[in-house]
């Protein structure tokens, strides 16, 4: 290819030098003889001093070059390779060939194409009208002498190999070089010397391959060297991978000029991101059934389906919804490239507790209600509506309290990857495991004391002073297990953000159900006797730890809205929701009917046949939602 340009070259200037000759030839009339050859005088190529005077008058001819005519000059096709010159010691040189007649043109090589055409005579600016000038008193004509036929045969140049290159043997021939510049030869062409034209070298033998262009014209060494990845084929580019650039992230980091949206999109690469998040979330408080009642009527009891008996707690929520926690998450990319990662998030919605007390000062009577299936003595019916007495005006004072709890924490693990990434938008999806647990729990607590007797409405076989305390509790515990499967967007418009996250977890809930019931009696002076058999509602059957597995189904939507305060720095604020199928709740495990044997101290009355209270194992659902408020940063 190199050797290709510098014949180019060579073409080149020969034929720009054999057009400059061609048109630089000797002048002479129409149909007048040429004018002779004359030795040169100073210069070469140049008139002497005695031809060079203006003549007195002008025959009225006009004076054109005729091309191709000069004598002793066989000039050559266009198409013909050129040969490189040396030019010859200046002097005048005989001419050896003869001249066609002037009648006549000449042809490329020396041969007679026949009579010119006749040209109009043009006045001549800078003669006087009439008056003939001939060719030797032109100043600005030369006598074209032939140089020695030795001065246009090709020499050989010397190669000087450079220091650098290796050293490459010689050829047969002499390699193609530019003419130089000498004197006479090759004049400014503004001025007056015509160029001689050269004489053409018969090509007898083919020419063999040339030498090499000299170091100096040929691109240095390196100039196109590419790594070995990406390195491209002959003719075309070099096919450039993602490895041969350095990363984005490098770019951002060096970088003070890039806009803000080029900054804000480079944050898609960072590999590493955590969040925090203040979550403000309302989870449904659990339904109890009706724990206490009372009645404006004394002379009552205060059992349910008796006129005027209202109910104190229940049925209905007990908790507030309204909950606050937090929640972590981060996660990291595993290549460059983002295509594959995983992340991590923890959750917790913190303790959640409440408490409300029934005191006798302001409703004198208080009743707890349950149903009793024993019979009444002698009869086949049912006592039916029933319940215990709690406070009584004149016979019991007490007070009954209601206690509960709830708390919520989940966890996740996945892996990650990348679906669709663009400059400002990025999709990717997940899957792992999800965990989920919730514990709650109810508490009823009678603290009653005995200031009179029962009679004939009461049976108490505690004496005055005697203090009476009852609990029952019952505990759940929901544990969820699954996988879960999810896709995560995120989407840019400058500084401003939106991502969404979706997932589905399937897998089994193990619950647990704790239900434990007491009483302790302190007569006065006597030391407490504590009965754990059982209180009211939690005794006999029901006593005890209960596990059960059941399938679960737990889906969660987020969606965010955040503003990119820094490239690495984020503030975000957004709606979340979670549902939780099949789990249990403490107000629902509550059995309303009641077999008044297996509750201790409890109004003699055989047995019902029915194993109640029993273990419900109630099914419900749960359904979480809420805002959360956070920051992430991304690395």
């Amino acid at each position: 290819m190199k050797r290709f340009r510098v014949k180019a070259i060579g073409l080149g200037l020969a034929l720009t030098a054999g057009s400059a000759l061609s048109a630089d030839g000797d002048w002479r009339p129409v149909g007048a003889p040429p004018a002779p050859s004359a030795p040169r005088a100073g210069e070469p190529g140049l008139l002497p001093a005695a031809l060079r005077t203006p003549p007195a008058t002008d025959s009225g001819v006009i004076w054109l070059p005729v091309r191709g005519s000069t004598p002793g000059v066989v000039q050559t096709a266009a198409k013909e390779p050129q040969p490189t010159f040396r030019a010859a010691p200046p002097g005048p040189v005989p001419l050896s060939q003869p001249v066609p007649p002037p009648s006549e043109s000449a042809g490329p090589r020396g041969e007679s194409l026949g009579p010119l055409p006749a040209i109009p005579e043009l006045p001549n600016p800078g003669v006087a009208p009439g008056v003939s000038e001939p060719p030797a008193a032109r100043p600005d004509l030369a006598v074209v002498t032939e140089p020695p036929r030795e001065a246009f045969e090709p020499q050989p140049e010397p190669v000087r190999p450079k220091s650098d290159d290796p050293v490459r043997p010689k050829s047969a021939e002499p390699p193609m070089m530019n003419p130089p510049q000498q004197p006479g030869l090759f004049p400014d062409w503004k001025g007056v010397n015509p160029l001689p034209t050269p004489r053409s070298v018969p090509q007898t033998q083919p020419q063999p391959e040339l030498e090499p262009a000299p170091a100096e014209l040929m691109y240095p060494a390196g100039a196109f060297d590419t790594p070995k990845q990406g390195r491209g084929t002959f003719g075309s580019p070099p096919v450039r991978l993602s490895r041969d650039y350095p990363p984005l992230r490098e770019v951002v980091g060096n970088s003070r000029d890039l806009s803000v949206a080029d900054e804000l999109d480079a944050g898609l690469s960072n590999r590493f991101f955590a969040r925090a998040e203040y979550l403000q979330w309302w989870l449904p408080g659990f339904a109890t059934p009706v724990l206490a009642t009372t009645n404006a009527n004394t002379a009552l009891n205060g059992y349910l389906g008796e006129p005027g008996t209202t109910a104190l707690v229940g049925p209905g929520a007990f908790l507030d919804s309204t909950r606050s926690g937090f929640r972590f998450r981060a996660g990291a990319w595993l290549d460059d490239a983002q295509s594959c990662g995983i992340d991590a998030g923890f959750f917790f919605l913190g303790n959640r507790s409440g408490s409300t007390t029934i005191s006798p000062d302001r409703f004198p009577l208080i009743t707890r209600p349950i149903y009793a299936p024993n019979l009444i003595p002698g009869t086949n019916q049912p006592l039916g509506e029933n319940g215990e007495a709690v406070a009584v005006p004149d016979i019991l004072r007490g007070a009954l309290t209601v206690e509960a709890d709830s708390r919520l924490w989940g966890a996740d693990v996945n892996a990650r990857w990348c679906w669709i990434k663009g400059c400002a938008a990025r999709s990717e999806v997940f899957a792992g495991y999800r965990h989920l647990n919730l514990r709650e729990s109810l508490t009823i607590r009678e603290n009653i004391t005995v200031i009179g007797s029962g009679g004939t409405r009461l049976l108490i076989p505690d004496p005055i002073g005697t203090q009476i305390v009852v609990q029952d509790r019952f505990a759940t515990r929901n544990q969820f297990h699954g996988g879960q499967v999810g896709m995560a967007y995120e989407r840019r418009w400058g500084r401003w953000d939106l991502d969404a996250r979706a997932s589905v977890a399937l897998g089994a809930t193990h619950q647990e159900l704790e239900i434990s019931g007491s009483q302790v009696r302190q007569q006065p002076g006597g030391a407490p006797v504590v009965f754990n058999n059982g209180g009211l509602l939690a005794a006999g059957p029901n006593l005890g730890r209960f596990e059960r597995d059941k399938f679960s189904v737990a889906p969660e939507f987020t969606l965010n809205i955040g503003y990119w305060v820094t490239p690495n720095f984020r503030v975000f604020g957004g709606y979340n929701f979670l549902y939780w199928s099949n789990v249990i709740r403490p107000g629902d495990q509550i059995d309303h009917v009641v077999d008044l044997t297996f509750v201790p101290n409890g109004l003699p009355a055989g047995f019902s046949g029915q194993y109640r209270p029993r273990p419900l194992f109630k099914q419900s659902d749960l359904a979480i939602n809420g805002l959360q408020f956070g920051m992430e940063l991304r690395w």
